[in-house]
């Protein structure tokens, strides 16, 4: 039963009779005025529910409800005796609550801080048509509290009712997070109003609060705001009104909101504001003279993740004449297994906050969280997760964007997710816990099955005619989740993306034991290695794959790695290494009666024999591999080989044949529409007609091979092109003649 104090008024501070008589009233009015329960709801921002209980005298009426119904229904005779504590709350004077204290130490955010205090301070107050919503959104310890108690303090003059700043500790570990009904109490007690007369039911503390901000000039800073839900009743409508809200939610059915998002503070902020705080100098930061930081400064700034939090606590850790050197701190930080353990200073973590944000997902999206710490590259997509998760796409699509919104993963494109190098460490520590070895093996058997056919459907539109072990045998992939195979300029976009992905997936596969795994994965990959020349890579995976193949026991696999293993080495000019792989690749292929595989083997080897400059060994080894191309009607490998002997010819001065067998090889490529062949061929034309002679030729054949690189994505084949074309405008134009010699270029 509703209390009332000695002069009638309950405990809303409403007269009681003007209160119970306003439902009945209510109800003729809305009626007369042809309005539904839900159209009245829908005008007055007040639930259906609570405006029955209102009419049928089950509810007192709020002064704020009084006041909005007269404005959609006409005025009332009650009206005025139920709205007189609202035009009481009006008249609350403010009183002053000092906001906490700005760190002593920030660095940075110059960008965000104009922004948003142009949005805060905006043209004027009157200006505007209702309140400016600022939210600064990020993953814990990013800053947004730091960030959001600067804009307040040196705002806080503008204001002439001063700052009302509240914690709602959403994601605190030792308090719960505060209800909107607390939340509005504290409100209106900072703005004045007796605890006696303030109402208690939540939607008439919400009108209340409203009311009592008409007219105010004040800032409204919500720290750790849960979600969107949290925020709503605590905003109010008064343009003079400005209110900050920090969040680690995106917070996205704020859609009148100003929205963001905070991440990582730059390299140069970040080792500023750790210098600031160990008191270890970082050199003059932004110039070209300046002294670079002590060593293990730049190591520990990058292995924080550039996250302030992290830096913080670093610092305070790394001061001079403590326990640890900044070096020393530096390699515990980069131990996978404890170095999270190291950003703890005995009253601040990382690990907390970040057990906080997890803790507070649902069911699914923690499950896919540690699934992300058996990911073995930096990024993934709705695909690579649903593979991870063995669900269906909209299922892993809904749980990335839920983890995305909670910052606990970064979007940085459209469809690709990338976890934070702390919460990185973080999800793998997670997924230690929770996963046995076996789900981690069969995880990643997943995920390699799906990349494998994947990147075999791409790469056979990258290289049709390319000859091919048969790796998709017995996977078993979702058809479903696999990309659409489209064009060529898709397919390398495709490969773009994810090698990065793939290479650390066949490192995880050959740690874990899975061998075959592991030399498929760096098998599909070599039509795009040999496109874009990525020899790093190339080297890096195959020298693991052969190791793989070798322990699997799978000759062809091994032959075949071997093989591909040497033609990244000879387009380095390792050409002892390429040599040793061709020829365990020729006896591996002879053993198990693979006439292809042994006749790829000495054309390779072939190709170091025209290196070394051994052309008429390099001749022998060509012939004999196209005398077996042309029997078998392999048509690409005879074009190539010609291309391979037409080479060889031009460095023995036979130019009339080299161009004969050039040209041929160049129709056939261009029938078979192979493109990086073709500018290959191309350029090998061009070069054999400029060191015959003949550069007007040359030129046009060069010419044509600068727009099939392009069309084909080959900037080597381009930059190749491009430098013998020079070459021959320079003789053609007279200023530079040139001798073969000079114009020497190997193919």
């Amino acid at each position: 039963m509703t209390g009332q104090d000695p002069y009638g008024r309950d405990e809303t501070g409403q007269d009681a009779g003007a209160a119970a008589g306003f439902g009945p009233s209510l109800r003729r009015r809305r009626a007369a005025a042809g309005l539904s329960l839900a159209d009245l709801s829908r005008l007055v921002h007040y639930s259906k529910g609570y405006l029955s209980k209102v009419e049928r005298g089950l509810a007192l009426p709020s002064a704020e409800l009084a006041r909005l119904c007269g404005d959609v229904l006409g005025p009332d005779d009650l009206s005025p005796a139920v709205r007189a504590p609202a035009d009481a709350a009006r008249q609350i004077p403010g009183q002053r609550y000092a906001l906490p204290e700005p760190s002593g130490h920030f660095v940075g955010r110059e960008d965000e801080t104009k922004l948003i205090e142009s949005l805060v301070l905006g043209p004027g107050p009157r200006r505007r048509a209702g309140t400016v919503l600022c939210a600064i959104t990020g993953m814990a310890g990013v800053g947004k509290t730091a960030l959001a108690l600067r804009i307040a303090h040196r705002t806080e003059a503008h204001f002439a009712d001063g700052c009302l700043y509240l914690d709602l500790h959403g994601y605190s570990q030792d308090l719960p997070a505060v209800t909107v009904a607390d939340a509005l109490d504290r409100l209106l007690r900072m703005l004045g109003m007796p605890a006696e007369t303030i109402p208690h039911h939540v939607e008439d503390r919400a009108a209340v609060y409203r009311g009592a901000m008409t007219g105010r000039r004040a800032l409204v800073v919500l720290d750790n705001a849960v979600d969107s839900h949290q925020i709503r009743p605590l905003l109010p409508r008064e343009p003079g009104c400005p209110v900050l809200v920090t969040s680690r939610s995106a917070l996205p059915s704020l859609d009148e909101g100003h929205h963001v998002p905070l991440g990582p503070l730059p390299a140069l902020d970040a080792e500023a504001l750790f210098s600031s705080i160990s008191g270890i100098g970082t050199g003059d930061r932004g110039t070209s003279g300046g002294s670079p930081p002590p060593a293990g400064v730049r190591d520990v700034v990058e292995l924080c993740g550039r996250l302030p939090l992290a830096l913080r606590i670093a610092a305070t850790r790394c001061r001079p004449g403590g326990p640890r050197t900044v070096a020393d701190f530096a390699l515990r930080l980069a131990d996978r297994r404890w170095g999270l353990a190291e950003l703890d200073d005995g009253e601040r973590s990382v690990v907390a906050p970040l057990t906080v944000s997890f803790d507070a997902l649902g069911p699914s999206e923690q499950h896919l969280f540690a699934l992300l710490g058996l990911l073995p590259g930096d990024d993934c997509t709705a695909v690579s997760a649903a593979v991870m998760a063995d669900w269906d796409l909209p299922a892993a699509e809904r749980a990335l964007d839920r983890l995305a919104d909670a910052h606990l993963l970064v979007r940085t494109r459209p469809g690709r997710f990338r976890l934070h190098d702390l919460l990185r460490v973080f999800a793998r520590q997670v997924a230690d816990r929770r996963f046995a070895q076996g789900t981690r093996a069969a995880v990643t058997a997943r995920l390699a099955g799906y990349y494998v056919a994947a990147a075999d459907a791409m790469g056979r539109v990258l290289a049709p005619h390319r000859y091919r072990l048969p790796v998709t045998d017995g996977l078993d992939v979702t058809a479903a989740l696999l990309p659409p195979v489209a064009g060529h300029d898709e397919s390398l976009a495709w490969f773009a993306a994810e090698q990065e992905t793939v290479v650390a997936l066949a490192r995880e596969s050959a740690r874990l034991g899975m061998d075959i795994e592991c030399w498929r994965l760096a098998y599909v990959l070599r039509d795009f290695f040999f496109l874009t020349k990525r020899w790093d890579a190339w080297v890096a995976s195959h020298r693991e794959a052969l190791l793989a193949a070798h322990r699997a026991a799978d000759p062809a696999a091994e032959a075949v790695t071997a093989n591909n293993l040497g033609l990244a080495l000879i387009e380095t000019g390792d050409l002892d290494g390429a040599a040793a792989h061709y020829e365990r690749a020729h006896r591996i292929f002879r053993g198990i009666g693979d006439e292809h595989g042994a006749a790829n083997a000495v054309a390779n080897r072939a190709w170091v024999h025209f290196y070394r400059g051994e052309h008429a060994e390099a001749l022998k080894e060509f012939s004999t591999a196209l005398a077996y191309y042309t029997r078998s009607g392999a048509r690409r490998n005879v074009a190539i080989t010609l291309r391979g002997i037409g080479l060889t010819e031009v460095e023995l001065r036979q130019f009339d044949a080299a161009i004969g067998h050039l040209t041929t090889a160049l129709a056939t490529l261009d029938d078979l529409g192979l493109h990086l062949d073709t500018a290959m061929a191309l350029n090998c034309l061009g070069e054999a007609y400029l060191r015959s002679g003949r550069p007007r030729e040359g030129a046009v054949r060069l010419e044509r091979a600068v727009a099939v690189s392009r069309m084909c994505g080959s900037r080597h084949e381009e930059a190749r092109a491009l430098h013998h074309l020079a070459l021959a405008t320079a003789e053609l134009s007279g200023a530079v003649p040139l001798t073969d010699r000079e114009n020497r270029q190997d193919g």
